[in-house]
């Protein structure tokens, strides 16, 4: 029977996730068409968009010792997110200055890769943070990561509101005359606001890291896991790849991870290049967000009856198909199922990788393991995905047109997925799992 999640408890996690990924909801979506904007080549946004994994290099063999052996990891959290904030808060000044002279690219990549120090192993500590004080985290981690995805949205939709507000308010006035005072109420108060900008995706996205900075002060205390015997976090979980069934699952998320880059880099120019406005780009694509709830819903479900290969192969086989659908490129009823499979492609791959390293590590290396898988796929497979990406739309770019054959494009990682789907469906053995949806992570050690 699962142990209760006492609510003083839920709702801590449950705004801690909303914040962590509001953040990325709010830059992630917009950020290829703002590149774009700013006179960045296909290239250049490629390697730039790489420069973010240089925070997952130093996540596994700093960080983790530190959230593991020496500092709380609410603290860490604080910390991290008040430097984030600080740097997105001095990206647009930077961006302005590429937009007008063409230079100082340095400077971006500088930005880009300190603020990447400084957020992207959050998402292990607050991953790590969660399993720790969850009674059942197979069955309850879900119900909490959800609220994530709330803040994505909100995050997302907020900002397609604020960058094409006017549109939004001669909507309102077309479709609901009867609250024509309340929408004018709303229209003055928008006049003593600055005009939206491009580059308030960042401005924003600082307004929520300053918000969780102050917001860690509330989470459950978490002081480090380590044991009179400890000793070096990093070098302790490096020997888990001994384990056969651990490294083939975590090399297949590397060679994954090459390929779903292509997904943010590209998808955004291709609603744009079919026709969507810029400007509402971020909202269309929230039906990816919108499907992650069934998504994260079914997951206990399919692990309990169907076991981790199964229900790993099921979010291989839902990229495949959707990449093959971003392919055909019309009619736009495909597009935007290729979107809706969004929850299944990323619950039922990364968060059952981090239910699986949570449940194969022991207690005071869950920290350092959750940012070793990070650093893996994300430190090293993201940014190769992401250069390959910027060269690929690069190769398939026609200057005459200035379009990108997506039928070509989306062809290649279709074809990449359907390889390593047959390779882990051959290598992989499920009884070597302990993840299956029927209990709490084993203390290994």
């Amino acid at each position: 029977m699962t142990a209760r999640l006492p609510w003083n408890l839920r709702w801590r996690l449950s705004v801690l996730w909303i914040l962590e990924w509001g953040i990325t909801g709010t830059i992630l979506t917009y950020l290829p068409l703002y590149l774009t904007e700013i006179g960045l080549s296909s290239e250049r946004q490629g390697l730039l968009m790489a420069v973010g994994a240089v925070g997952l290099w130093v996540a596994p063999f700093f960080v983790g010792q530190v959230a593991d052996r020496w500092l709380a990891s609410e603290k860490y959290l604080a910390i991290s997110h008040l430097i984030g904030a600080l740097t997105l808060a001095a990206l647009p000044f930077a961006t302005e200055l590429y937009r007008e002279t063409g230079e100082n690219f340095s400077a971006l990549v500088i930005l880009i890769g300190l603020y990447a120090v400084a957020y992207f192993p959050t998402m292990a500590v607050a991953t790590s943070l969660t399993f720790r004080h969850l009674p059942d985290p197979d069955a309850q981690f879900g119900k909490v990561r959800v609220w994530g995805t709330v803040g994505w949205m909100l995050a997302g939709f907020s900002l397609s509101v604020w960058l094409g507000r006017r549109e939004a308010i001669d909507w309102a006035y077309a479709n609901f005359p009867n609250w024509r005072t309340a929408i004018n109420n709303v229209n003055e108060f928008v006049t003593w606001l600055p005009r939206p900008s491009s580059a308030d995706c960042f401005r924003i996205a600082a307004i929520l890291s300053f918000v969780l900075s102050s917001f860690c002060i509330f989470l459950p205390a978490t002081p480090p896991a380590r044991t009179r015997e400890s000793g070096i976090a990093p070098l302790q979980i490096l020997g888990m790849f001994r384990d056969r069934q651990f490294s083939t699952l975590i090399g297949i998320s590397f060679m994954l991870s090459l390929v779903v880059p292509l997904y943010t880099l590209h998808v955004p120019k291709l609603l744009q290049q079919s026709g969507v406005g810029s400007d509402w780009i971020p909202a269309v694509m929230l039906i990816g967000q919108i499907s992650e709830f069934p998504a994260l819903w079914l997951l206990p479900m399919f692990l309990k009856r169907l076991g981790l290969k199964t229900t790993f192969a099921v979010g291989m086989a839902a990229w495949l198909v959707r990449y093959l659908f971003f392919a055909a490129g019309e009619p736009m009823w495909l597009l935007l199922t290729g979107l809706g499979l969004h929850g299944i492609c990323h619950v039922f791959l990364i968060i059952v990788i981090q239910l699986y390293v949570d449940s194969e590590c022991p207690r005071d290396l869950r920290a350092t393991a959750q940012n070793l898988f990070a650093f893996i796929t994300m430190g090293i497979g993201m940014p190769l995905g992401l250069w390959l990406g910027g060269l690929l739309g690069q190769f398939y770019f026609d200057e005459k047109t200035n379009e990108t054959d997506y039928q070509l494009f989306f062809t290649v990682p279709a074809v990449v997925i359907a390889t390593i789907l047959v390779v882990f469906w051959r290598s992989f053995d499920a009884a070597g799992s302990s993840t299956s949806g029927q209990g709490g992570p084993a203390e290994v050690g």
